[in-house]
C-alpha cells in the first residue's frame, strides 16, 4: 500500500480535501524522552480525535449527497462538488484521491499509535489500564473509518457474495512501506466486527447525550449500522432499540432548533466537540448550501447558495414537519423573488452552524458539530431491518414520524418501505448518507428541479433532471489510480473505471 502519512489539515480543504503525502510519522508536541510514556500517547490520541472530527464534519461528507438526487448545482458553485454532482469521477480526481488518503491517514496514526501503546504499557505498567481504554478507544475509530471507506469504494454488501466482492486494504500495524491486497468485502467486514469486538471488550460505560469521546453506546450504535448493512435485521433491531430508553426523541420545534443551531439534544449519541478556539479544526459548508448575508434593512439573509434541494425534496416536508422552516424551507435566495413572492426557492439551511460560536451574532459560520451517531438513525434502522424480515416496521418508523411533528401513518408493503425511505431523505438530508442508503436499497435515481430556481441551475437539464440507473458500476467510487501506481498488490479498479487513466 503507498505511504499512508497525510497530514489532514481543515484549513487546507477549501475546494478540495486537500492532503499531501510528507514523509514523516505521527508525532505530538510531546516527544523526546516521553515518547514511550502514557503522556505521549495521549497526545496522539488527541491528534486522532481531531482528525476525526475533520473527516466526520459536514464539509468533508457533502460529497455523497451530490452524487444523488437531494441537491442541484448552482451557478454559484465554482464547480465545487461539480464532478460529483454530474457524475464525472475518474479515477485521477483530486477530492476522491483526498478522502481515500485521508482516511487512511486516520487509520495509520492510529496503527501508530497503537504500538506506542503498547510501548507506554511496557515502560509504565501502572499505567496499563489507561494505555488500554485509549487502545480501545483508537480500535473502534479504525473500525468506523474502515466502514466510511466500505460505504463509498465498495459495492453494497451482499451475503450470498461478500466472500468474492472487492473489499478495502485493513492495515493493523503501522508500516508506511506496506503494500497490501484489498482483499474482499468479507474480509473488510471481519476486520470491522473484529475491532468492535476488541473496543467493546474494554468500554463498557455508557455514554450520554452529546458524548465526546467514544462509548458503550457508541459502539452499540456502530453496530447497528454495520448490522443493517450485512443483512444481519435480527442483531441490527436488537442493536438499535437498545438506545431508545437512554437518548429520547425531542418532541418539539424548538428542540429541533436546539439540535442544530446549539449542537445540543438528548438524541446525540456521538458528537466531536468543537469552541471558539478550535472551530478552525474543521472546514464549513460556506458556498454549499446557504452562503448568506445579513440584510439589516430586511431582517433575513440573503443566499447565493452553491445547491439547492430538488424538487421532490421540497416536497416532503409539510409545514408541521419541526424541521419546515428551522432545518430546510423557503428563503430568500440572491436573483430570485418578487415583492409579492420574496421566498419562491426553498434552500437546506441546516448546517448555517452553531449560534453559540458565532463571533458576530449575524454572521454565521457554516461549522456544526459533527453528530457521528443520532438515535433517529436507530429508529429508522430498526424500520428497515424489520420491514426487511417482515416485522413491526411501523412503530419505529411513527415514533420518529410523531416526534417530528407528523402525523402516524398506517402503511404496508411497498408503500410502508417508500415511508422509511422518505423519512430517511427528511431526516439525514446533507449528513452524506442518502449514497449509502440508495446503494443498499439497489435504487437509481431521477433528479428534479424546483421550478422557481431553474434559471440557477448549472449543467442544463441533462444535470438537474438526470437519470442514474441502479445498475450504473459507478455507485462504487473509483480507487485512487495513485494507489493503483504505488501498489502492484492492491488488485482490480473497480467496474467502470479504467484501470489506467
Amino acid at each position: 500500500m503507498k505511504k499512508l502519512l497525510y497530514i489532514i489539515s481543515a484549513l487546507g480543504l477549501g475546494f478540495g480535501l486537500a492532503s499531501c503525502d510528507l514523509d514523516i510519522t505521527p508525532d505530538t508536541d510531546v516527544a523526546g524522552p516521553d515518547a514511550g510514556k502514557l503522556v505521549y500517547v495521549e497526545g496522539l490520541r488527541n491528534g486522532i480525535y481531531n482528525n476525526l472530527t475533520v473527516v466526520t464534519s459536514y464539509e468533508y461528507m457533502r460529497y455523497p449527497d451530490y452524487y444523488t438526487d437531494l441537491f442541484n448545482e448552482t451557478t454559484n458553485s465554482g464547480n465545487r462538488g461539480g464532478y460529483f454532482s454530474r457524475w464525472m469521477l475518474n479515477s485521477s480526481d483530486q477530492d476522491v484521491n483526498a478522502i481515500w488518503a485521508n482516511y487512511y491517514s486516520v487509520i495509520s496514526s492510529i496503527n501508530f499509535t497503537l504500538e506506542k501503546a503498547d510501548e507506554a504499557m511496557e515502560n509504565e505498567p501502572g499505567n496499563a489500564e489507561q494505555l488500554t481504554y485509549y487502545k480501545a478507544e483508537l480500535t473502534f475509530i479504525r473500525a468506523y473509518i474502515l466502514h466510511q471507506l466500505a460505504l463509498r469504494f465498495c459495492e453494497d454488501y451482499d451475503p450470498d457474495k461478500a466472500s468474492t466482492q472487492l473489499g478495502v486494504p485493513t492495515p493493523t500495524t503501522y508500516d508506511p512501506e506496506a503494500k497490501l491486497n484489498r482483499g474482499t468485502l468479507a474480509q473488510t467486514y471481519q476486520r470491522i466486527n473484529d475491532d468492535i469486538t476488541a473496543a467493546e471488550a474494554v468500554i463498557t460505560t455508557a455514554g450520554s447525550a452529546n458524548s465526546a469521546y467514544v462509548t458503550k453506546d457508541a459502539i452499540t450504535a456502530l453496530k447497528a449500522q454495520v448490522a443493517l448493512q450485512m443483512h444481519d435485521y435480527d442483531n441490527a433491531i436488537t442493536y438499535a432499540k437498545s438506545l431508545y430508553t437512554a437518548y429520547p426523541l425531542i418532541q418539539s420545534k424548538e428542540d429541533m432548533e436546539k439540535m442544530w443551531m446549539n449542537d445540543s439534544s438528548t438524541e446525540t449519541i456521538f458528537q466531536l466537540n468543537l469552541t471558539k478556539t478550535t472551530l478552525g479544526l474543521i472546514g464549513s459548508t460556506t458556498y454549499d448550501y446557504s452562503y448568506g448575508s445579513w440584510d439589516a434593512e430586511g431582517g433575513y439573509y440573503l443566499y447565493a447558495p452553491a445547491y439547492v434541494p430538488e424538487k421532490w425534496v421540497c416536497e416532503l416536508y409539510s409545514t408541521e414537519d419541526y424541521r419546515y422552516g428551522t432545518l430546510i424551507g423557503p428563503s430568500h435566495i440572491k436573483g430570485l423573488g418578487t415583492e409579492t413572492d420574496p421566498t419562491p426557492g426553498w434552500l437546506m439551511v441546516k448546517l448555517t452552524g452553531n449560534r453559540d460560536l458565532f463571533t458576530s451574532s449575524t454572521v454565521l459560520t457554516y461549522k456544526n458539530m459533527p453528530k457521528v451517531f443520532r438515535v433517529a438513525e436507530m429508529y429508522l434502522i430498526e424500520a428497515e431491518a424489520q420491514y426487511r424480515k417482515g416485522g413491526d416496521a411501523l412503530t419505529p418508523l411513527n415514533a420518529l414520524r410523531q416526534a417530528r411533528g407528523l402525523a402516524a401513518v398506517s402503511s404496508s408493503g411497498d408503500e410502508l418501505f417508500q415511508d422509511i425511505k422518505d423519512e430517511c431523505a427528511r431526516e439525514f438530508i446533507g449528513e452524506g448518507r442518502r449514497l449509502f442508503d440508495l446503494k443498499r436499497w439497489h435504487e437509481g435515481i431521477t433528479r428534479s428541479a424546483q421550478d422557481a430556481c431553474i434559471s440557477l441551475l448549472a449543467g442544463g437539464s441533462s444535470v438537474y433532471a438526470m437519470t442514474v440507473a441502479a445498475s450504473n458500476p459507478q455507485w462504487v467510487w473509483p480507487i485512487p489510480q495513485e494507489e493503483l501506481h504505488s501498489n502492484p498488490n492492491f488488485g482490480s479498479q473497480n467496474t467502470g473505471y479504467a484501470q489506467n487513466n
